[in-house]
């Protein structure tokens, strides 16, 4: 046992080396693209410019899955190091944005944000938090053909969790069969339903949903049905801003 557990700790370090080999390269591909759209966006055709969102839409895929192999070879690790921290949600909002508008450029879908009752700080771990709303609205835009796909956090009511806040992504899309929901958290799951198999990905973004939301001690709902659409809600313990000391986030 011993031996499978030492042979799991290499691979996921060199999980965790490549992704980080990865990294800087493909962020050097988006910073390139972006000066292509600004500086070029003037002089050439409409043709050349939808080539150019192709370019970007498809790097974001890739430094979002190198990201997403990053966190779950690391995980544990990042629960062990990472301390709570203030997290002001506007600001957390305004990071999603350059991945988010790459995703939808070429389905044009309205993106939605609902964050009327949220609270505007609040103290958790920031990593997880991010990792956790790009990977799900990612996933909602996906999978979504038509209509829309929202993003809303509320303050959450009262429960065991103490104080906590309410993540939760919605969208218009094909929905899931209930009993393919356990399976969705499997990493580098495709679900069979012919709708969703036709898409690309390795399947690894809900694993490291799931992944985080342990590491945050979460709690998540999925509310799925055919053909209504999905909602995934994740209910994650938080701090006051004004404590004196961060509250342990139990794992």
């Amino acid at each position: 046992m011993q031996a499978v557990q030492w042979e799991q700790g290499l691979h996921m370090e060199a999980l965790a080396n490549l992704a980080h080999e990865l990294r800087s390269p493909v962020q050097a591909i988006l910073g390139y693209l972006d000066i292509l759209r600004d500086e070029l966006s003037q002089e050439i055709g409409a043709r050349h410019q939808q080539i150019i969102e192709r370019m970007n839409a498809n790097a974001h895929d890739l430094a979002q899955t190198v990201e997403n192999v990053m966190d779950f070879s690391v995980a544990d690790a990042m629960a062990e190091a990472a301390g709570e921290e203030e997290i002001r949600l506007q600001d957390l909002i305004g990071e999603l944005a350059p991945a988010l508008e790459a995703a939808n450029d070429s389905k044009r879908l309205e993106i939605r944000f609902d964050l009327e009752t949220a609270p505007t700080v609040f103290r958790s771990r920031r990593r997880p938090i991010k990792s956790i709303l790009l990977n799900l609205a990612l996933n909602a835009i996906k999978f979504t053909d038509r209509g829309s796909v929202t993003i809303a956090v509320h303050r959450a009511a009262t429960s065991q969790l103490g104080s906590a806040v309410e993540l939760e992504v919605r969208d218009t899309g094909p929905g899931i069969e209930a009993a393919m929901v356990a399976q969705a958290f499997e990493r580098c799951a495709q679900l069979s339903h012919s709708s969703i198999r036709s898409h690309r990905g390795m399947g690894l973004g809900l694993a490291v949903v799931q992944r985080n939301a342990e590491v945050l001690g979460a709690k998540i709902i999925v509310k799925a049905a055919l053909p209504q659409g999905t909602v995934f809600i994740v209910i994650i313990p938080i701090a006051d801003p004004s404590a004196d000391a961060p509250r342990p986030i139990r794992t």
